[in-house]
């Protein structure tokens, strides 16, 4: 576990790039925040934030780049308007190359509305919004256009391409085309070439042919390897890829509206501090095992308690010494 106390656009160079797997992070949302503690009234100055669109492109640029290229993404925030101005600079000429993958509403049971119900009725003065009970998680990867990273591996042209140019060696070394299996595979199984044509050693949906198919077709025709060899060159090929894929083990509740209490405020360390638990189903189901964490607005240190209660490694960074000091507490002594 590794701590840092400052500021994060300073710190953060000295995370190597591409080392990270998971930017887990609660960031200020740049708007004038007010909490009640011990029954006196307080404002979050750190969240007001001059130019808070730059702001927050420049911090996601940083770590960006700290991600690994199968790295993924998940910032808090509870602001739609300002939510659309991120997303706007995200897709319109940022630079970030960042896809959405989930938008995800967090309901909060135990918040404001419940004090507004036990009002008195003379006392209840109709506000002109509804409150808001949620947050919002937005959920990103790192490399544009893949969205399940099962793309990556089969309709990547540059994998699995071993056994593609000595494909295409052995046609030309038999002096046959595609269209002379595809005939041999139709008199050798009655079935139309569907997958001869579209998925066995093709750059758009990779696969091999099957034992019987390989045995009755290819053999036959001359290619000089036996199914067994393939195989294993394919085997071990498919572990090296998969580690290109990005991490996704679904939960068994596995929706983008969570329902979780907010952290009563006699138990906060921070006052906009998080549930671990929603923290630890990030995780779980978004980084691997062992894999680094990486959170440039740690605060009291919720996102490293997950991480270290997950198995996971983690990178925490924050600037307030007050809250550094009880992060630090919290998840090296706690």
């Amino acid at each position: 576990m590794t701590l840092y106390c400052g500021d994060c656009f300073e710190l953060l160079e000295q995370v190597p790039d591409g080392s990270v797997d998971l930017v887990l992070t609660d960031p200020p949302y740049g708007i004038h925040v007010q909490y009640e503690k011990g029954g006196k009234k307080y404002k979050c100055e750190w969240d007001n934030i001059d130019g808070y669109t730059q702001w927050t492109m420049r911090w996601l640029r940083i770590v960006r780049e700290k991600l690994r290229d199968n790295g993924v993404m998940y910032f808090f925030h509870n602001n739609m308007e300002t939510i659309a101005d991120l997303l706007y600079c995200i897709r319109n000429g940022s630079g970030l190359d960042f896809t959405l993958l989930s938008f995800i509403t967090w309901e909060k049971p135990n918040v404001l509305s419940i004090r507004w119900k036990n009002r008195k009725p003379e006392s209840q003065t109709a506000p002109r919004v509804w409150f808001n009970t949620c947050e919002y998680i937005l959920h990103f990867v790192k490399t544009a256009g893949d969205k399940t990273g099962l793309e990556q591996i089969y309709s990547n042209p540059e994998c699995f391409k071993p056994i593609k140019d000595w494909y295409k060696g052995e046609l030309k070394r038999l002096g046959i085309t595609r269209k002379d299996i595809e005939r041999k595979y139709g008199e050798a199984t009655g079935r139309k070439p569907y997958m001869v044509s579209r998925h066995y050693f093709t750059d758009s949906q990779f696969e091999l042919p099957a034992q019987d198919v390989w045995e009755q077709v290819y053999e036959p025709l001359g290619f000089s390897k036996t199914y067994k060899e393939l195989h294993r060159e394919y085997e071990q090929l498919r572990r090296e890829y998969k580690q290109l894929r990005y991490y996704h083990k679904a939960d068994r509740e596995h929706s983008n509206v969570w329902r979780y209490p907010i952290v009563p405020a006699n138990k906060r360390l921070h006052p906009t501090q998080k549930p671990v638990e929603l923290l630890e189903r990030i995780i779980a189901v978004s980084c691997p095992p062992g894999g680094v964490v990486l959170d440039p607005f740690m605060g009291s240190g919720s996102t490293g308690a997950a991480a270290r209660n997950t198995g996971r490694k983690f990178i925490g960074i924050e600037c307030n010494r007050g809250y550094f000091d009880a992060a630090q507490s919290r998840l090296l002594h706690g």
